[in-house]
């Protein structure tokens, strides 16, 4: 009715007017989801950086993380084996059998014996050698190697620190582009075990520096660099990608797709991070190609040392789905609301028969109606903290609290119900 009393220039005027204002919100509306996504995709990055720092912050320099992380490695036959070979040539080095031999046959020829005795060397030596491996193994497969493994690597722990503040450790070292850990106690173990044996000859083995390659990479040099900055980033990138993930999420249009898509993109850098795991197995594993003895044993160090950054990876990828999963429930789509409507009655109905049943909470049911949003906030909110605050959740771990979570919200939409008079059913 107004426009029918403009003349026809006003009116041509009010239709600019109309047609300027669309295309500036329709411009502004486009900028905004722009740069909402630029910030949620930073916000993935950094939560990509930030884990791969946490790990090493929790799993590197914590002595007690750092030694559950080579647990495993105690249940390994060919870690085990390869360091029985490696105690082996090195007590046989040491020994220098063939020598020992030699000098025995000597001395028992000088007494007259027969000099067909030295054809004997070959038979004596491989009987050594073979009594040695014995040994070996009776020590490497026995409990006495699993506190010598754990002690060695806790402290080996302490030199690695050392080694990544700039000081060089004796247990643990890095040599070239080798990280290496020390045996020389399994060593004098398996001397002790061969001199009470009745071996007296094992008394001539001196302390040795018997070195077992943990890990290869031409980081390792540059690691001593990285570490100052190492604590500092492990809390700062956390911060930094959930400050983004808020302000792409507030600057979003529609808050809930913002959040929506924020998830989805933190989500596949974890996918990526766990990809790129996966193919840097196989690529660690052809670069020491050849120069180990025992790929399987490397392959088992290398799974030990990255499992929880592995793990880490799965959780959040599979939080971040289950965010994702909890923000399209929340839109207007027909499979959403369908799914929304079917919760609705449910709880209308397990509320009517906890009514029925002269079950209605008391005051405690009329508190929860009225302050029910505040408490089923604060219930994702702990869910939240008991992820955080758990050491290792694990996917089974988020995936039973966000459960717990689900449970809870639910019970508290049927207390609030009852509180206010469950709803009557649909006449038929």
């Amino acid at each position: 009715m107004a426009d029918a009393a403009l003349n026809r220039a006003e009116r041509e005027e009010l239709e600019r007017l109309r047609a300027q204002a669309a295309r500036s919100g329709g411009v502004g509306r486009g900028a905004r989801w722009t740069g909402a996504v630029v910030l949620l995709v930073l916000s993935a990055v950094l939560a990509l950086l930030a884990t791969v720092t946490v790990f090493a912050r929790n799993e590197i320099l914590d002595t007690d993380r750092f030694v559950d992380n080579m647990e495993p490695l105690l249940d390994d036959d060919d870690v085990r084996a390869a360091v029985a070979a490696r105690v082996s040539t090195a007590v046989t080095e040491a020994l220098d059998v063939e020598a020992l031999i030699a000098e025995a046959i000597d001395a028992v020829q000088t007494r007259g014996a027969p000099d067909v005795l030295s054809r004997l060397a070959g038979p004596l030596a491989s009987g050594v050698d073979s009594f040695i491996d014995k040994q070996v193994h009776t020590v490497v497969y026995s409990d006495q190697f699993t506190e010598l493994w754990r002690q060695a690597n806790r402290t080996a722990h302490a030199a690695l620190v050392a080694i990544l503040t700039g000081e060089q450790g004796r247990a643990l070292a890095v040599q070239g582009q080798n990280l290496v850990l020390d045996l020389g106690p399994v060593v004098e173990r398996v001397k002790d075990r061969m001199v009470d044996a009745g071996f007296d000859l094992a008394e001539r083995i001196p302390a040795v520096s018997v070195t077992f390659t943990l890990a290869t990479s031409d980081a390792f040099p540059k690691l001593q660099v990285a570490t100052a900055l190492l604590n500092a980033a492990a809390w700062a990138l956390p911060i930094a990608a959930l400050a983004l993930l808020a302000a792409g999420v507030a600057l979003a249009p529609v808050r809930r797709r913002g959040l929506l898509l924020g998830v989805v993109f933190t989500a596949g850098a974890m996918f990526a991070l766990w990809g790129a795991l996966v193919i840097g197995r196989s690529v660690y594993l052809a670069a020491l190609s050849g120069s180990v003895q025992s790929p399987d044993a490397a392959g088992a160090v290398y799974d030990a040392l990255t499992r929880y950054l592995l793990a880490g990876a799965q959780t959040l990828a599979v939080l971040a789905l289950i965010v994702a999963l909890a923000c399209w429930l929340l839109g207007p789509g027909r499979a959403a609301t369908g799914t929304r409507s079917l919760a609705r009655g449910a709880r209308d109905a397990l509320a009517r028969v906890l009514t029925r049943a002269g079950l209605t909470f008391g005051p405690v049911g009329g508190a929860v109606q009225r302050f029910r949003r505040p408490v089923e906030f604060l219930a994702v909110i702990v869910g939240l903290l008991w992820i955080v605050l758990w050491r290792h959740p694990g996917v089974s771990g988020v995936v039973t609290v966000a459960i717990v979570v689900a449970v809870f919200v639910a019970f508290v939409e049927v207390v609030a119900r009852v509180g206010r008079g469950a709803p009557e059913a649909a006449p038929e």
